[in-house]
């Protein structure tokens, strides 16, 4: 089958494309723009890609047409493929069709922990034997990819509750039909996609509805919105967290260099000993979702025991880019307060005696609206040291609702933080590059590319050292 993709260059389109090129068919796709990783990976997979968008790109019709919820109702390419009958889908409906089909899915959803936690569970499974099909909104690097093409019963995907295109307004997850849901958390995002928390909520509940009959929510119950929420699943569940009282939890947590040690336990009984190679309580709650849900799916604790060491992580999330020694440069995709807050307090476990410097670029819509404006401040009270921008908030955000990013700046200086303000990527790098003493970690949390700061970080203090 010729199949043509409409804004292939996103994490989520990219892995479709490549699963679709493995399994034999045609691909070819076109975007705005295309950059690296994805237009590396794009070449990769063997994927002809244009930029821009164009009718001429439907000569000769393609027998379907994948559309990006990036793609807007008057886009002209868009406007073509309809007007002239040619067969199109959203990206959760392909991978509806082409990646589950008749396998069962495993979908893990939520704010924070998605990409990181399908990851898990896609390495977990293929360690296992099960050879799963995956499809990942990042690129793991135990594949160096963003997707598995398995011919297992199992396709284990990230379940994303933003829309799904122009012409379907629901959110992307409603197409997936987990037989397995993880529910890692909720938290207010996507203000371009949710006008409130309530109207957030309820795609949730939307999604318990397209739970499979049997199937099962494991659910991060610390998460209050998400407790509270569980009484309308009509599904079974089980409970996972930390806090002791669930019916998935770890004890005996030992951080160490190598990772974090810990005993997972069902309904209080000890399932067996694991190391994990992650760092923070975020992610060993991401690691406790992932093994409830795979062994949940028949997957041994021993194969388990064996796989979750060998777990290399995804890019851009606590990703060591640099290190010599006494210096480290990360790239994480961190942007929501929370998210930067856990990963701080992760990085202060993997580095407890070297300096963080911790550099941010407000790049989401939501973030920079001024909806977490009074939380943003505090999320940096583990780092040393906070370089913020630059920051150009977009024109759709009324001037009165933006984020006020020199507010922040004065709230970490009244509170002691050495605090810098970059006005353009090459001051941002200026200062982290002077930041980057010996005994120092430098951070870079971005939804974005950050103007490519931390590899351009990891060659200046290369080239110092020779």
């Amino acid at each position: 089958m010729r199949i043509h993709m409409m804004a292939v260059g996103g994490t989520g389109m990219g892995a479709l494309a490549g699963l679709l090129k493995a399994q034999g068919h045609e691909v070819s796709g076109c975007d705005t723009a295309l950059y690296p990783p994805m237009s590396d990976y794009l070449v990769r997979y063997g994927i002809k890609s244009a930029q821009g968008f164009a009718p001429g790109h439907l000569s000769p019709p393609p027998d379907l047409v994948v559309i990006g919820n990036a793609v807007h109702k008057d886009n002209p390419e868009a406007v073509a493929c309809i007007e002239n009958g040619v067969p199109y889908l959203s990206m959760a409906e392909a991978i509806g069709r082409f990646a589950i089909g008749r396998r069962e899915s495993l979908v893990v959803a939520g704010t924070h922990g998605k990409t990181t936690t399908t990851a898990l569970c896609g390495h977990l499974m293929k360690e296992a034997g099960l050879d799963p099909a995956m499809v990942v909104g990042g690129i793991a690097k135990n594949s160096d990819s963003s997707f598995l093409f398995g011919k297992g019963q199992w396709a284990v995907l990230e379940g994303d509750e933003y829309e799904t295109a122009f012409f379907d307004k629901g959110p992307k997850f409603l197409h997936y039909s987990p037989t397995i849901l993880i529910l890692n958390n909720i938290e207010m995002d996507h203000l371009d996609n949710f006008k409130d928390q309530r109207q957030l909520e309820q795609a949730f509940v939307r999604l318990f509805g397209v739970v499979r009959e049997g199937g099962t929510i494991i659910a991060g119950t610390e998460s209050e919105p998400v407790a509270r929420l569980l009484q309308f699943a009509g599904r079974k569940s089980d409970s996972f967290g930390l806090e002791g009282g669930e019916e998935w939890s770890a004890s005996t947590v030992c951080p160490s260099p190598e990772g974090t040690r810990f005993t997972l336990l069902r309904k209080g009984v000890e399932a067996g000993e694991f190391l994990s190679p992650l760092w923070g309580e975020h992610n060993l709650r991401n690691v406790v979702a992932a093994l409830a849900a795979c062994i949940t799916a028949g997957t041994p604790v021993h194969k388990l025991q064996e796989a979750l060491p060998r777990f290399a992580g995804v890019k851009r999330r606590q990703e060591v880019v640099y290190r010599d020694g006494s210096r480290f440069v990360i790239d994480d995709f961190a942007h929501h307060p929370t998210a930067i807050s856990e990963t701080l307090k992760a990085l202060r476990q993997g580095f407890p005696s070297l300096k963080i410097a911790a550099c941010f670029e407000p790049r989401s819509y939501t973030c920079q609206t001024s909806l977490h404006q009074e939380r943003f401040a505090s999320s940096f009270a583990l780092a040393d040291e906070i370089i913020l921008g630059p920051f150009t908030p977009s024109e759709k955000i009324p001037v009165g609702e933006r984020l006020d990013l020199d507010k922040i700046v004065e709230e970490l200086r009244a509170s002691g933080k050495k605090t810098g303000r970059a006005y353009s990527y090459d001051e941002c790098l200026a200062m982290a590059y002077r930041a980057a003493e010996a005994g120092t970690v430098v951070a870079f949390f971005s939804s974005g590319a950050y103007g490519s700061l931390p590899g351009k970080l990891a060659l200046k203090l290369g080239e110092k050292q020779g």
